[in-house]
């Protein structure tokens, strides 16, 4: 029987240890968020950021620009990184057209980069760490004491490598000594990889990319991208995965709306919460 993995529940368990360790050792976390770009999938996930960010004792803000603010966004984020009251700061992907976004990241001090993005970061990206998270809730639920021992001799599939997603996944995964075959635009016969794969994490923004079709009976799929369509003039996001197709075949998955996102938030927090302790001292 097919069983979805709810993203919430686990990142919910994780937010109330938060909220309690911000309360027991009074700490004042700080969140910054930079949102310059017109993706109304950034929107969506920025609010609910936000909002979750204050619901457990972060202190967020959120600072929003137009195209033609480039400059005024530079200094704020000057007065940002100098800010002791911020602890992290996240300049939300993608901008807008022209700006840089290597350039513009590379200016979050070290130590506030709770986005993982900067190479030598003491923080793990959020969204491989609610990966991670998400694989650990599916050994848990099929009996293992460990995710390690969990992943032991499955084939391991990674779809996309995008630097918010599929990128650090891939290197937290190699990190852990585990084997990945990685699928990108360029691989031939995608399809056949996916059916011989036992965990699938996808993290493309293809719609339905993995359905019914493409994947085996009994796999376990974790659908991490999104990406926005038009309809009836309104823009709809939508995840990786037929979900209703996917349902019938693999034995747990967790989707992206709802699923991947909320844990991915979480383990940000996560990040801002420790990078907190050590602004503390």
């Amino acid at each position: 029987m097919t069983v979805k993995v709810s993203g919430k529940l686990v990142a919910e368990e994780i937010l109330q240890n938060l909220q309690k360790e911000i309360e027991e050792k009074n700490l004042k976390p700080g969140l910054a968020i930079i949102l310059a770009g017109d993706n109304p999938a950034s929107r969506v996930y920025v609010n609910n950021k936000v909002k979750t960010a204050q619901s457990i004792g972060i202190q967020a803000n959120l600072y929003e620009f137009s195209p033609n603010e480039l400059d005024k966004c530079l200094e704020t984020l000057n007065q940002l990184n100098n800010d002791n009251n911020v602890h992290g700061i996240i300049i939300q992907y993608p901008l807008y057209q022209g700006w840089d976004f290597d350039e513009i990241s590379s200016k979050v001090p070290i130590a506030k980069d709770v986005d993982g993005f900067l190479e030598n970061s003491p923080f793990r990206g959020a969204t491989a760490l609610a990966v991670w998270e998400m694989i650990g809730a599916f050994a848990k639920h099929e009996g293992f004491f460990s995710t390690e021992d969990f992943l032991q001799s499955k084939k391991i599939v990674v779809l996309g490598k995008g630097r918010t997603a599929g990128g650090p996944t891939i290197k937290m995964l190699k990190g852990k000594g585990l084997e990945v075959t990685v699928i990108d635009s360029k691989t031939e016969n995608p399809d056949e990889i996916t059916k011989n794969a036992d965990v699938i994490i996808s993290a493309t923004g293809k719609k339905n990319i993995i359905n019914g079709s493409n994947i085996k009976k009994g796999s376990y799929v974790i659908g991490v991208g999104v990406g926005k369509e038009i309809i009836d003039g309104q823009p709809k996001i939508y995840g990786d995965i037929k979900e209703e197709e996917v349902a019938k075949t693999a034995k747990l998955y967790c989707p992206t709306i709802g699923g991947i996102g909320p844990l991915t938030i979480a383990c940000l927090l996560r990040n801002v919460v420790e990078s907190a302790h050590g602004f503390n001292g």
